[in-house]
């Protein structure tokens, strides 16, 4: 009798998919194994080669898969048919480029292979649907009869499996109609068993009839799968079933956190958490992130239920403290609302990090702590843990706090007047003293670093009508007294450069080369700073070698760089800071694109100017590039365009780039920055309070923990050995603080 199998192939892993269950095998036998293991010993030839494969990358896998399969053709082809190896190494390489599905189908006399395009596996079943006589079209009609007669043909047709990996009774519960329902109970008291069924393919391994009945929301039927008496035996099993498949992977709209607790927490079903919880579910259990039911709670940004699930965790773990005795050896977890998943962060910090806003400001209103209140005014203690900057213990660095994650994400939205609170703080206590005394020293050094440019500053002159420079040695008034004040100003500079380097290195080594270049903002400007002391040993070599005119050209940018890193000093202060926020997100955004489009015009004009003009060479092209940047000024000469070999293309041109440049590229540039300027207005407040923030943690990371645990710099209250931002708030002008009305320094 004929037989056929599928061999799949996935275009995105090149993957091969052994669907052999799909096999119905009556006469022969098959003894097979992984990647053609098994070959040898099976009575049906090249049916192996679909039957055989399992998952097997091409990236990894192709030249053993053509080796296998040329063998077997040599081996195992039937008689009376040669076909060419070749022929068969071809098929297969097809698979490499497209969807297809190879068929191999065998005879007494004959085998053959055709392909045909895969369809998805969710299109596949709804197919299935329609095909008369099978058990998914009675189960899509919710036709008991039909259902039953097929029961009665074959009792195992409930383990069926369809093309995602369900079986029956999923698909039951998915439709989920009063009938379909109805039908299910009949299957679940029948067949106990089926309850545990999951699907078994990767888009949706795990899932089973639990999850399905709390997503559709049918909390009668999740209480009588969790009570009823034939059920009994596999309620913990339908419990702590976890659904990780594809569709349910972090990212996916449809990631609930696995466990049957964790669907219905994600669903906002507080009535079917009751439910579960009065069966036993955990309310410890955490996916396989790490992500706890708070921390997925905060991913689907539901701060009600946040509150419901810790209150009751909270009551539930008094009752177990109450049940423990002296003797019990317990291992203290961290309370729920501190576990960490895999990527170091509390419930708090990933609402940080995610960017929810209203979680964020509803999870630090929960846990304030209120010490007392008169009239509109009320004096709040809130915990610093995971708010701010922790400190190392036993040489173990502390999660990371929303104050760094703010600064990480680069997001002024997380800016909450409890956040404002601690940043004004910080610097009112030791960021703004700190800061002056590094602009002062800044400053200075600076103003020496000039000092000794204008000092120690050669010249050249050029001879005339000769291609020579006569080098000016230091000036006419040269004598000891200049020589000692140059000599002194270059060793402080020099001595600076190395302190400041040696810094900037270790603050690199501690954050990692790529997040290092990667800051934004203050820390950007910050981070100039290196560049400066780059380029001052850059200028000490140069000097020691001799080479004075590419000294001369290193130093102009070294200066440059050098002024410019004094903006990092006017960031945190209200009456500077905004405008140098506008220039920076200018500068690296609208004029960075305009740079970028640009670029391509001048590139193309250029090049067709210098076709046109009466130019050779590189430096023909180079003048063209003038011309074509002048015209961006305003500044053409049109003769020069006239006086070409064809000049009335040229001039055509020119009209061209006029419009397209100076009309158009440059009005867009200016809207472009006024929209800039007014979003940043309209965030300054936001925006500067996270430039504040970003150099109070600056500093506060340079300070050793005894420096930041002395009274002199102490911004906190100390409760029971933890840290606490104590602030008086008044009802009416809690806007006032969302709005960024701090006192100015």
């Amino acid at each position: 009798m004929p037989f056929m199998t599928t061999l799949a192939v996935d275009s995105d892993s090149y993957a091969c998919t052994d669907i052999s269950q799909d096999l119905r095998l009556t006469e022969q036998s098959v003894n097979y194994d992984y990647a053609f293991a098994g070959y040898q010993n099976a009575s049906i030839g090249t049916l192996i080669i679909a039957a055989g494969i399992k998952l097997i990358r091409w990236t990894t896998g192709t030249q053993k898969l053509l080796k296998e399969w040329s063998i077997l053709t040599r081996q195992r082809m039937t008689r009376g048919h040669n076909d060419d190896q070749s022929s068969l190494m071809s098929t297969i390489l097809i698979a490499k480029k497209r969807n297809f599905t190879i068929k191999v189908a065998k005879t007494n006399n004959a085998c053959g292979l055709r392909w045909q395009p895969i369809i998805s596996g969710v299109e596949e079943q709804t197919e299935l649907m329609y095909k008369e006589n099978t058990i998914w079209t009675a189960v899509f009609n919710a036709d008991k009869a039909a259902i039953d007669e097929l029961i009665n043909h074959d009792p195992h047709v409930v383990d069926t499996r369809g093309a995602v990996g369900e079986c029956p009774i999923h698909m039951l519960f998915l439709y989920g109609t009063e009938a379909h329902l109805d039908i299910a109970r009949d299957l679940l008291v029948r067949f106990p068993l089926i309850a545990t069924q999951i699907y078994n393919k990767p888009s949706y391994y795990g899932e089973n009839i639990l999850h399905l009945a709390i997503v559709k929301r049918e909390a009668n039927m999740v209480n009588w799968l969790l009570s009823h008496a034939s059920l009994e035996p596999y309620k913990d099993e339908l419990l702590r079933a976890r659904a990780t498949g594809d569709f349910f992977k972090i990212g996916q709209p449809s990631y609930y956190g696995e466990t049957p607790l964790g669907f219905a927490c994600c669903t906002n079903q507080w009535n079917m958490v009751e439910i579960l919880l009065k069966h036993g579910a955990d309310m410890d259990s955490m996916d396989n992130n790490d992500n706890t039911v708070l921390h997925m709670l905060v991913i689907c940004n539901l701060p009600d239920m946040y509150a419901k699930f810790k209150a009751r965790w909270i009551e539930r773990q008094a009752a177990k403290d109450k049940k423990k005795t002296i003797k019990s050896e317990t291992s203290e977890l961290p309370k729920l609302w501190n576990r960490l998943n895999k990527d170091g962060l509390t419930p708090l910090t990933l609402a940080a990090n995610s960017g929810r806003v209203k979680m964020l400001s509803a999870l630090l209103q929960e846990r304030a702590v209120l010490q007392w209140s008169y009239g509109n005014v009320s004096c709040l203690l809130h915990p610093l843990d995971q708010l701010d900057v922790g400190y190392y213990e036993n040489n173990k660095k502390p999660p990371l706090s929303i104050l760094e994650v703010m600064v990480q994400t680069n997001n002024s939205a997380l800016v909450d007047p409890i956040i404002t609170s601690l940043i004004d703080k910080k610097w009112e206590y030791f960021a703004y003293r700190i800061l002056i005394k590094r602009f002062i020293i800044t400053f200075l050094y600076l103003l020496i670093f000039l000092g000794t440019t204008i000092l120690e500053q050669t010249r050249f002159k050029a001879e005339k009508n000769k291609n020579i420079f006569t080098l000016i040695i230091k000036g006419k008034h040269w004598h000891i007294t200049h020589r000692m004040l140059c000599m002194t100003g270059q060793t402080i500079v020099l001595a600076g450069a190395v302190l400041k380097g040696a810094r900037e290195i270790g603050e690199m080594c501690s954050m990692g080369f790529r997040n290092y270049v990667n800051t934004a903002g203050t820390i950007f400007l910050e981070n100039l700073a290196s560049i400066f002391c780059l380029g001052i040993f850059v200028v000490q070599i140069l000097r020691l070698t001799k080479l004075s005119e590419y000294e001369s050209l290193v130093l102009a940018f070294t200066s440059l760089v050098g002024w410019g890193y004094i903006f990092f000093f006017t960031m945190p202060f209200r009456f500077t800071g905004p405008f140098v926020i506008m220039i920076y997100k200018m500068l690296f955004n609208d004029v960075l694109r305009f740079c970028i489009i640009y670029t391509i015009f001048l590139a193309g004009f250029s090049q067709a100017f210098f076709i046109l003009f009466n130019e050779n060479g590189f430096g023909g092209f180079l003048s063209s590039i003038k011309q074509c940047f002048l015209g961006l000024l305003g500044e053409f000469d049109l003769d020069y365009y006239i006086d070409g070999r064809h000049p009335l293309a040229s001039v055509t041109l020119l009209i061209c780039h006029i419009v397209v440049i100076t009309i158009l590229l440059l009005n867009l540039l200016i809207a472009m920055m006024g929209d800039t300027y007014a979003d940043v207005k309209k965030s300054a407040a936001k925006l500067w309070h996270l430039e504040r923030a970003r150099i109070a943690l600056e500093i506060e990371n340079g300070m050793s923990s005894s420096e930041r645990k002395s009274d002199v710099n102490k911004y906190w209250v100390d409760v029971k050995g933890e840290r606490y931002l104590q602030v008086e708030q008044v009802a009416d002008d809690r806007s006032n603080l969302k709005e960024g009305k701090a006192e100015d320094d």
